[in-house]
């Protein structure tokens, strides 16, 4: 069946390259900024409401519901960027056949969480907590691919816009809802609606920008699926073992220690926004660059290396030296066991932000498989760290979920050093120069924080921050190309309209 022409504007994105860049960032930073203040009013209220038991069913909700929900996914958003930034026309049929796909996967991603509610003999109230949770994952599904043809034809302001109102929604009704007694079950409720809410702006949105082709060909389903497995395999395996540890938690601890572990590995992934929204708005143009040699790509893709790595530095050291204030202050006393767990989980911040961008630069090369064995042998190795360092720490200190935490850092910094390897030619001796500066400029950030530890969270936050500015520039960690970038960002947002 013949393809519809993509109504959209890829003549101006080819035209204006760094203004659609700027204006990309924009609406995902944006976008992020707004969240973040949404999670901590979330954050401040909710947990404490819910307790470490309530906030533990929770995450063991979203892990299971996580590990389904990848394997029924097949990978098939980070393809459908791909094809689509490549060739426009493509989007259509990408998006009708994903659509259908993921129908296909609904009865055995059902059957899959009632395999785990009956096999765990979970309380009633933790099974009502999975169905809900499963009904928001299958929505999700369907909402991927409408964001992957947003994202591939870098229309990232839909991306920022769901995001916002979706959590706009779950942060503010449930304060309410826990504020007026309820619990964990209501909460959950409420994120179901929300990623219906989601579902439904998300194909608003698409109309005038590109049209869904439902035809079914079995050729399209097959090129998809088996197009897409790699990326399926990348996120399985990344999937798996990030939510592993959890689900082993769940299983050889306690409700409580998952709630412990829940704090910082939220605080972890709140703190991935960096290297999250480079790769969104960095893959399209990635894979173009790819398409005219090596030479384009590694120009395109040594900015985001450094900027990430050298981004990483002062976030993980300001997180690890106020793990202690920010826990107490706003989780509360009951959360104290998480501040060990988040100085190790802030210490793996800088080799996650480095294995993020390199997975994009390998996907933009068609390498992914090659990545794709090292997230395999990831996924191998720290469920079997988990398995004796959980145990380990639960008999010694109570607390597996510290356990848990370093297997997470050791198989982080296993892959950095493997993904070093695999693009020996994007960094070079100038890269090195950049991050040690980056290295010095932290220290000294450092230095004022723990000068200032006695004075609170806020006041060693605005001064670490202040101090690492000021020394970025005085050091010189910003490109011409980066200023002119920042600049964009500040004078010209109306142009990005």
């Amino acid at each position: 069946m013949a393809m519809a022409e993509v109504t959209t504007a890829p003549a101006r994105s080819l035209a204006k390259p760094r203004s659609t860049l700027a204006r990309n960032i924009a609406y995902l930073a944006g976008g992020q900024l707004a969240t973040w203040g949404l999670s901590l009013l979330w954050t401040i209220f909710v947990p404490r409401a819910l307790g470490p038991r309530g906030l533990g069913e929770l995450t063991v909700a979203y892990a299971a519901t996580g590990v389904v929900s990848v394997v029924i996914s097949l990978g098939i958003g980070t393809l459908m960027v791909k094809e689509i930034a490549r060739d426009h026309q493509k989007t259509p049929s990408l998006v009708g056949t994903a659509l259908l796909v993921r129908v296909a996967m609904v009865p055995p991603s059902l059957l899959a969480i009632g395999l785990y509610i009956h096999f765990a003999h979970f309380s009633d109230e933790q099974g009502i907590v999975l169905w809900l949770a499963a009904a928001s994952m299958l929505l999700a599904l369907f909402t991927g691919p409408f964001q992957a043809a947003f994202q591939a034809l870098e229309r990232m302001e839909y991306l920022a816009y769901a995001d916002v109102l979706t959590k706009a929604g779950v942060a503010i009704a449930s304060i309410a809802l826990v504020l007026a007694g309820f619990g964990v079950v209501a909460v959950m409720a409420l994120a179901l609606a929300m990623t219906a809410v989601s579902l439904g702006l998300n194909a608003w949105w698409s109309r005038g920008k590109f049209r869904v082709d439902w035809g079914l060909n079995s050729e399209r389903v097959r090129n998809l699926v088996v197009g897409s497995l790699p990326y399926w395999t990348t996120g399985l395996v990344l999937t798996f073992y990030m939510w592993i540890d959890s689900v082993m938690l769940s299983v050889m601890s306690s409700s409580v220690v998952v709630g412990w572990y829940a704090v910082p590995i939220k605080l972890f992934t709140t703190l991935l926004f960096v290297p999250v929204i480079l790769a969104t708005v960095w893959l399209p143009r990635l894979s173009r660059a790819f398409r005219d040699g090596m030479d384009p790509l590694t120009k395109t893709g040594r900015p985001a290396l450094e900027i990430v790595l050298v981004l990483s530095l002062p976030v993980a050291t300001g997180v690890a030296l106020v793990a202690r204030p920010l826990i107490s202050d706003i989780y509360g006393p009951l959360f104290a066991q998480s501040v060990p767990v988040l100085v190790i989980l802030a210490l793996t911040l800088p080799p996650t932000y480095f294995n993020i961008m390199v997975n994009q630069i390998l996907i933009a090369t068609n390498r992914q498989l090659t990545w794709t064995k090292v997230m395999v042998a990831a996924a191998v190795v720290n469920p079997v760290l988990n398995l004796f360092a959980i145990q380990y720490f639960q008999a010694h200190q109570q607390n597996g979920a510290i356990g848990a935490a370093v297997c997470l850092l050791a198989t982080e910094v296993g892959m950095a050093v493997v993904g070093l390897l695999l693009i020996p030619r994007i960094l070079d001796t100038r890269s090195l120069s950049r991050i040690g500066r980056a290295v010095i400029a932290t220290a000294g950030m450092g230095l004022v924080v723990l000068s200032l530890s006695r004075f609170g969270l806020i006041v060693e936050t605005a001064a670490g921050a202040a101090t690492f500015a000021v020394l970025a520039v005085a050091l010189r960690l910003l490109s011409a190309d980066e200023l002119r970038l920042i600049r964009s960002l500040i004078n010209r947002p109306r142009k990005w309209a």
